[in-house]
């Protein structure tokens, strides 16, 4: 007979897990947009109506991303 195998358990959180609040506005903000767009639906051509979300939805999520840092010029060499 065997003695049981006990093998340790690691439990990791996701990087995720720390964004839930973030998360949770992005999609607070794809319903506003959906809505929108259910809005208006009607008025437009099926394209336009895929066309108007994305809009929508980048012109909410792009004022919201910071500009990259600048990249320090390495010293020169020689």
């Amino acid at each position: 007979m065997k003695a049981p195998v006990h093998t340790a358990i690691t439990v990791r959180t996701s990087p995720l897990h720390g964004k839930l609040q973030t998360i949770k506005a992005l999609i607070v903000n794809i319903r506003a947009a959906l809505q929108h767009v259910k809005a208006i639906a009607e008025q437009l051509p099926r394209v336009d109506r895929w066309a108007t979300l994305v809009r929508y939805i980048c012109q909410r999520i792009a004022p919201s991303i910071a500009p990259s840092p600048p990249l320090n010029a390495l010293p020169a060499t020689g």
